[in-house]
């Protein structure tokens, strides 16, 4: 089995917001010559998730909202009251979502469904963020 890192740098613009990262992704799977394996896509960072979602704007804005709802940023979260500033519900949304996916590599493609595609969301922006992506396989 061989194994192929490389990393997707990014800098974020909004509070919170989604970032497509389906071609990085798919550009490194392509660069690591692994025709099949797995690839790993994981964030280091407690306010920020990796999932898969359908390629639509609304329902971009339509999963912040509903996290919003779901998990608002509440002033009597100890978190809140500390040297770390007002993102409890940040690092809630990360927790919920997710940090990391590890999806199929068959033929040299990532394998998505028909419209799923690789996101990176950003729940405390904007910030420089770091995603990792290990393509392991033969």
């Amino acid at each position: 089995m061989r194994v192929f890192t490389a990393n997707i740098r990014l800098t974020t613009t909004k509070k919170t917001e989604e970032v497509k990262i389906t071609d990085q992704v798919e550009a490194i799977v392509a660069e690591s010559r692994i025709k099949e394996g797995f690839v790993l896509v994981s964030t280091g960072h407690t306010t920020a998730a990796i999932h898969l979602n359908n390629e639509d704007r609304d329902l971009e804005d339509d999963f912040h909202l509903f996290l919003n709802e779901l998990i608002p940023n509440k002033a009597e979260y100890k978190h809140n009251r500390g040297e770390y500033g007002r993102n409890a519900d940040a690092h809630f949304k990360s927790l919920l979502v997710g940090t990391s996916l590890t999806l199929p590599v068959t033929k040299g493609r990532l394998g998505l469904g028909q419209w799923q595609a690789l996101y990176f969301s950003e729940f405390d922006g904007p910030r420089n963020r770091l995603i990792s992506v290990k393509v392991m396989g033969i």
